[in-house]
């Protein structure tokens, strides 16, 4: 996988996990870092790279209950087949094979999902041996 490919495949799931939860949301994202290095023994060699980016998107129903809504994203989360690593409060830390790691908060007002995540360590393509 290519290192945009890599991106590609986090922002797809972190849409498709908002958008379990939200159907008419309209996530927002950023892409934070694009490409830092991640091989080697200390992570530094850049022969492999990651990105780091945010996905967010807030819910139109004024009404949503922000516990009730974390409760529905850890749920998408396990079905969609995330390892949850950690949760505290309403933010909850989670990895999946094949896609990267994130971290995916509940905001209260407005009510909102913010995926923050880091895609899979891939080969740089421009530093190929």
């Amino acid at each position: 996988m290519t290192p945009e490919e890599s991106r590609q495949v986090l922002i797809t799931e972190a849409k498709a996990i908002i958008h379990a939860v939200f159907p008419d949301a309209d996530p927002l994202v950023a892409v934070q870092v694009e490409d830092a290095p991640c091989g080697g023994l200390v992570g530094t060699d850049d022969t492999s790279v990651t990105s780091v980016l945010t996905v967010r998107s807030n819910t139109a129903d004024d009404t949503s209950n922000p516990d009730k809504v974390f409760q529905e994203v850890l749920t998408v989360l396990r079905e969609r087949g995330w390892t949850i690593n950690y949760t505290k409060g309403r933010v909850a830390g989670a990895e999946r094979t094949g896609v990267g790691g994130i971290s995916v908060g509940v905001a209260d007002s407005p009510v909102g999902i913010n995926i923050g995540g880091d895609t899979e360590c891939v080969k740089n393509p421009e530093r190929a041996t």
